[in-house]
């Protein structure tokens, strides 16, 4: 019987053309054609619409990619998922988090006496997404049947195994928002920024609701094109969503825990409950298999592969009862993902964190809360 076995490997970029750490791995072996299913992370620049930085580093990736393996670059987001978060304010180091993945055979006894959980990984993309759709109900369905595919490629049928879903969706430009209109058709927002009501968190927010659409996490029933960044009551706790205007497609991928795993792994999660809450990025590496009561030691830490994180703004000016004033700075955006990651890094003791953020309220996580994911190596 065949099983996963996932390696997850992370590379700091010097800049967003820097290819050299996945050529190292490529020249190593430990990463080859056959076995590279996605690449994950965070690239310098503004973050906003207009990144040109993060769309250098995505250009840049999939002719590296192309090359490797040995294929169009149009043909590369049929085998390798990109999700490529812009900005790095504060101390997020730039880098890309590499995903391989290679079946082995195995007796299929060892799997069935096999009684903790590993990683196991998911990929999948989406139907092209008009620009009438993001935002909206198209996007969310179309999400929500890549993440049901994802799922079913990562070998997952119980929703409590997925601990994470990163999505990247197309975003709104200037040129896509005319062409909708010229078809006759509207859009979701003029607002090109990731304000409150920016196309880029109605993009991302969407993308999330599919998440949870498709893991039961909000029934189909309760969407709509107006709930959308209006009820909060909605949102999943395993999604991690960015938009970009460089996207035609969703790109999911998707990564749990199975007992038929191979892999040395492990990935957990816990949902913050507010910008402050250092407990709750503990949670997630406890979630992960780290064993600490107060604080993690380095032996620990040393386990510690990557850690995948929101940092979402809150929706009032309210942080446990006292009152902050980042929503009335201008570079509320900016600042909201540095202090995610200061947040992070205060507990992992590393700068190479995936910390995506910046946005006011999301559909990712409850009312206040962020999502925080960890991959441990459980064995060595």
């Amino acid at each position: 019987m065949k099983a996963q076995r996932v390696e997850m490997f992370v590379c700091p970029m010097a800049t967003p053309s820097d290819t050299s750490g996945l050529q190292q791995l490529a020249d190593s072996g430990k990463v080859r054609p056959d076995t590279l299913v996605a690449l994950a992370g965070k690239t310098e620049g503004t973050g906003q619409h207009d990144d040109w930085g993060r769309v250098w580093a995505d250009v840049v990736l999939r002719e590296w990619t192309a090359k490797f393996l040995g294929i169009p670059v149009t043909e590369v987001a049929k085998q390798v998922i990109f999700v490529l978060s812009g900005g790095c304010p504060g101390v997020i180091t730039p880098h890309i988090a590499v995903v391989a993945r290679e079946w082995i055979e195995v007796p299929d006894g060892d799997i069935d006496a096999k009684e903790d959980k590993r990683l196991v990984v998911g990929r999948a993309g989406s139907d092209a997404m008009p620009p009438e759709e993001v935002g909206r109900m198209g996007q969310i369905e179309k999400v929500a049947e890549a993440t049901r595919r994802a799922m079913a490629d990562a070998g997952l049928t119980d929703p409590r195994d997925v601990h994470l879903v990163m999505v990247k969706v197309p975003g709104l430009t200037t040129a896509s928002i005319k062409d909708a209109e010229s078809r006759g058709k509207t859009v979701v927002s003029h607002d090109l920024t990731f304000g409150p009501e920016g196309a880029g968190v109605y993009a991302n927010d969407a993308a999330a609701l599919g998440v949870a659409m498709a893991l039961g996490e909000v029934p189909e029933s309760a969407l709509s094109d107006e709930v959308v960044r209006r009820n909060w009551d909605l949102y999943s706790e395993v999604a991690m969503t960015s938009s970009g205007g460089e996207k035609r497609h969703g790109e999911v991928v998707l990564f749990g825990n199975s007992s038929g795993s191979q892999s040395s792994l492990r990935i957990g999660h816990a949902v913050t409950k507010d910008f402050i809450d250092a407990e709750g990025v503990r949670n997630a590496l406890r979630s992960a298999g780290l064993q600490f009561e107060a604080l993690p030691s380095e032996a620990e830490l040393s386990r510690l592969v990557h850690v995948f994180a929101k940092s979402v703004i809150p929706g009032s000016d309210q942080v446990r009862g006292r009152r902050i004033t980042l929503l009335d700075d201008v570079d509320a955006y900016q600042i909201g993902k540095a202090l995610g990651g200061m947040l992070v890094a205060s507990v992992t003791g590393r700068t190479t964190n995936y910390v995506s953020g910046g946005e006011r309220n999301s559909h990712q996580g409850p009312p206040g809360g962020n999502i925080v994911a960890a991959v441990v190596r459980v064995d060595g």
